[in-house]
């Protein structure tokens, strides 16, 4: 059962970071195939790019942080959990 356990919790550990990183694909390819050409036909100021990007990049590193985070603790966790 203990091994089930890790099994689980390793997977876990892989669905989290895959999420993470998953996240960042997404945004930067959402950056580029929506949010950039979007400004062309607009021609928005600086400030209003800058802030464009930041409220597409914030959530997305957010995220990203997160799914990783979780990822080491629970490898952490089942390193503990056999030592």
């Amino acid at each position: 059962m203990f091994v089930l356990g890790v099994l689980v919790a390793l997977g876990s550990a892989v669905a989290f970071a895959a999420l993470g990183l998953v996240t960042l694909f997404g945004g930067a390819r959402s950056t580029r195939e929506q949010v950039i050409p979007g400004f062309l036909p607009d021609q928005p100021g600086g400030a209003e790019r800058l802030f464009t990007l930041g409220a597409v990049w914030l959530p997305v590193i957010v995220v990203a942080i997160f799914g990783v985070y979780a990822a080491v603790r629970i490898v952490e966790m089942v390193i503990q959990a056999t030592a």
